[in-house]
């Protein structure tokens, strides 16, 4: 681990964000569950503050982001249920949304005591879960809207817990899911969803209560993380073998996403009468061809290996958000390194930078400052 947290360091990178994986058994469930058994879970946090020491004695800011995935009764991942409904994190639908919020506070709370404990940079209470913040919007008419309110309770109950120096974020997901509103689509996930329910024209007594909940929630967070994952290209394109010729293709898109993303920021705190601003807590590119068409995409051991084409597409991204025009977006974190697996040695497809020379240097350019 220590080996990793230098080769981290010497990216550029300043903060290092942990991420803790929880569990719920289907979609429907009340209770949420640390992956990590009861009887590991005091190794767990002996091991984790270890690490965090060593990271600061190299300079680096920690930050923490428990995460939480929707697993079958025998662990199955991804999971689809009996009636073929495959079910993530982002349309979860608990039986009872006061218990299931209570379990997912409980969850949390171990983590953010350590967090507070260690002076983390920040922490992300929940991401990616759209269903339940702003709901799944006009194209799914009885999930419409999420719950907000309960939201809102555990970013107070996160607060109390956090103290006054961490600061709290959520991480809203900016995909190429589309949202249905007036009959006209957008994309852009549930960010996207949540600029139309900010600022849209609330009629109805459940749209004002609505809006009012989830406008005070965006209030009451310091900053707004994104999970970014917008394709760059299209899967049936031939690209160019050429490396600045393949960026000249792909960086319509990511300065189009970041247009976009500026201007429903400014929409949104014009409406909610605040000043936030944004910071990527996740994205991601595979080391494989065509990777920035669908970078959700986990590693399948099939797809080509391509350290250029995950290198062109940190460049595309880096180059649109990470400039002085920028200033809006705070921060970028990059998806990922495993802390129990020495990819960084060996030729592999996954996501992480580390030991692919083409997408390090691409790091190194944005991230380290000029000499």
């Amino acid at each position: 681990m220590q080996r990793l947290l230098n080769k981290i360091k010497n990216l550029g990178v300043d903060t290092v964000i942990f991420n803790f994986r929880g569990k719920m058994v289907g979609g429907k469930s009340n209770t949420v569950r640390s992956v990590v058994p009861e009887d590991l879970q005091q190794q767990e946090e002996y091991h984790l503050e270890a690490t965090i020491h060593y990271a600061k004695s190299l300079g680096l800011k920690i930050a923490f982001r428990p995460i939480l995935l929707v697993v079958g009764p025998h662990g199955e991942f991804p999971y689809e249920d009996e009636d073929g409904t495959l079910w993530w994190h982002g349309v979860i639908q608990p039986d009872d949304p006061e218990k299931w919020f209570q379990s997912f506070f409980e969850y949390h709370e171990r983590y953010m005591k350590i967090a507070a404990r260690t002076e983390a940079a920040w922490y992300s209470i929940g991401a990616e879960m759209h269903s339940l913040t702003s709901g799944l919007g006009s194209r799914n008419p009885p999930r419409r809207f999420g719950r907000p309110d309960l939201w809102l309770h555990l970013a107070y109950r996160a607060r109390n817990a956090l103290g006054p120096r961490v600061k709290m974020t959520y991480g809203a997901n900016y995909t190429d899911q589309y949202v249905l509103e007036d009959g006209v689509r957008t994309w852009g996930g549930e960010f996207e969803q949540w600029r139309h329910d900010l600022t849209f024209a609330a009629r109805t007594d459940d749209e004002i209560r609505h809006q009012q909940y989830l406008r005070n929630f965006w209030n009451t967070l310091d900053f707004i993380g994104l999970d970014y994952y917008r394709a760059l290209g299209a899967a049936d394109k031939d690209y160019p073998a050429g490396y600045d010729d393949l960026i000249k293709v792909l960086t319509p898109f990511s300065f189009q996403y970041a247009l976009n993303l500026r201007n429903a920021l400014t929409q949104i705190n014009h409406s909610a009468v605040t000043e936030k601003y944004l910071a990527i807590q996740e994205v991601g590119y595979r080391s494989v061809e065509k990777c920035f068409v669908s970078p959700y995409l986990y590693e399948d051991g099939h797809t080509p290996i391509n350290y250029q084409h995950q290198a062109a597409a940190w460049d595309a991204l880096l180059m649109s958000l990470w400039n002085s025009q920028s200033d809006w977006m705070r921060s970028v974190g990059v998806w990922q390194v495993l802390v129990d697996e020495d990819t960084d040695t060996s030729i592999n497809g996954g996501f992480s930078p580390l030991g692919k020379e083409p997408t390090q240097q691409v790091l190194k350019k944005y991230f380290l400052p000029a000499e």
